[in-house]
């Protein structure tokens, strides 16, 4: 085969050209601070970066769902400890209730004070969350939990949520542990104490002193369980963001470039370029004056 002038001009240009596209893909490289930025560039790290993406993705849901969760804990924990704080008070009332000593019209006042703690922890385990969840209804979050009685309107599902790629964690303690099914109905307990303070019935008064003992005991075991959910929703955030910097970093390591490497290639690419239009240029020049 008889290689003529214009075929080694062609390869000569067709090797420059080469070289341009080296450069240019050594420029982006250096620029951008990527080194995969398509599946072409490198099939198995383009792939191993997408499936850490997404894991990512899911871990940043996660941390969405963990944070509802620690804001619906800390609204109930808040609650079952004003509510804790409001029964301590009606409990020393009725002790004082109890005691002969004290007149009818004293004990009206007194059914007077109860009536405004009742109302206040009533008021509590009401309580809701920014976006208007109400945090002890269980899965009715959407209406309150407790009426005018105190009566619990709610149900006694307690939610749970993944938090990890292989864990989930409890989202919220269901007003249920305010009622019979946790010992007493706190609430129309104090309701009790109000209108037998009011009435003068002292017998009522001192079922209510007893009453309110367990009360007491029934809400500190809630906010030993709020306690327990916070902690463990503690520990599934401190895992999760674990989890996405150890992801973050990865795909970095898969999808960039390494700052000097990049220079140098751009450099070395950015030379053969020179060299190969210094060629080119040469064997035209040469072909053209032999020509």
């Amino acid at each position: 085969m008889r290689i003529t002038s214009g075929h080694i001009i062609e390869l000569a240009a067709a090797a420059t050209s080469r070289q341009q596209s080296n450069v240019a893909d050594a420029t982006n490289v250096a620029s951008s601070g990527l080194r995969v930025q398509q599946a072409s560039d490198d099939p198995s790290a383009w792939a191993a970066a997408q499936r850490d993406r997404v894991r990512e993705a899911l871990s940043q849901g996660n941390a969405q769902t963990i944070s509802s969760a620690r804001e619906s804990m800390d609204q109930t924990d808040g609650a079952l400890t004003t509510i804790s704080g409001m029964v301590a008070q009606a409990r020393s009332l009725a002790v004082q209730g109890a005691n002969s000593t004290y007149s009818a019209s004293q004990r009206a006042d007194m059914g007077v004070q109860v009536q405004a703690l009742f109302e206040s922890a009533l008021a509590a385990a009401n309580a809701q969350t920014g976006d208007g969840s109400y945090v002890l209804a269980g899965t009715k979050s959407a209406t309150p939990p407790f009426d005018a009685n105190g009566d619990y309107q709610g149900d006694s599902i307690e939610r749970a949520a993944p938090t990890g790629e292989h864990n989930s964690s409890t989202m919220n303690v269901s007003g249920a542990v305010l009622t019979t099914a946790s010992g007493v109905d706190v609430l129309p307990e104090l309701k009790k104490l109000a209108d037998a303070l009011s009435t003068n019935d002292t017998a009522a008064i001192q079922t209510s002193v007893d009453a309110l003992a367990k009360v007491t005991d029934q809400v500190s075991t809630a906010r030993a369980r709020v306690g327990t959910g916070l902690a463990a929703l503690n520990d599934a955030d401190t895992a999760q963001q674990a989890l996405s910097m150890h992801l973050q970093g990865y795909v970095s390591s898969l999808v960039e470039a390494d700052t000097v490497t990049a220079a140098s290639a751009l450099a070395r690419a950015t030379q053969a370029l020179q060299i190969s239009q210094t060629v080119t240029s040469h064997v035209i020049s040469t072909l053209t004056a032999n020509g």
